[in-house]
């Protein structure tokens, strides 16, 4: 009798266990960033068609970081390099990290960003997620957790939805 206790208490742990490493906790690899139109079309590639980057939700802490692959170009003109180059900087670069709350059953995160790539970033910030399996689905919106098509009249004319593709990031013992 012992022995069939211990296993369930051992199987109830398990399980218990799966199910948080199932949330949005840990480290995620940056698959695609996309603004799409309500018909679920892509709007445009707001960091390039490869952008690389990470989110990590980790001891109630969070980590952004995205950024285009692209090797930018600065061509000769009126506009001096180094304002080129701060202007490219700024539009195809996102960071911030600081404490966060998760509510995994509406799908919230809420941020109070302690550090960014750009002095003055909001310091509050509100994203909404969808984690199936080890996919994240992450964005401004509440819209993200949805798949389109999205009624038009709930987005103002000439926005889009941002969303944010990830994989989990698995350790893989040797």
């Amino acid at each position: 009798m012992a022995t069939g206790v211990l296993a369930v208490a051992l199987l109830s742990l398990g399980l218990a266990r799966a199910a948080v490493a199932q949330g949005i906790e840990g480290r995620w690899r940056l698959l695609e960033g996309v603004d799409l139109n309500a018909d679920g079309s892509v709007g445009r590639y707001p960091w390039g068609r490869n952008p690389v980057g990470s989110i990590v939700v980790q001891d109630g802490a969070c980590w952004v970081q995205i950024m285009s692959s692209d090797v930018p170009s600065f061509p000769a003109s009126g506009v001096p390099t180094v304002e080129q180059m701060n202007a490219a900087l700024f539009s195809t670069t996102i960071s911030y990290t600081g404490p966060c709350t998760i509510d995994e059953v509406q799908g919230r995160v809420d941020l109070t960003v302690t550090a960014a790539w750009r002095p003055g970033y909001a310091e509050n910030q509100t994203r909404y997620f969808l984690v199936e399996g080890d996919t994240l689905y992450f964005g401004p919106t509440a819209r993200v957790r949805t798949d389109p098509p999205w009624d038009p009249s709930t987005i103002a004319a000439g926005s889009f939805t941002r969303r944010l593709t990830l994989e989990r990031v698995v350790e893989r013992s040797p």
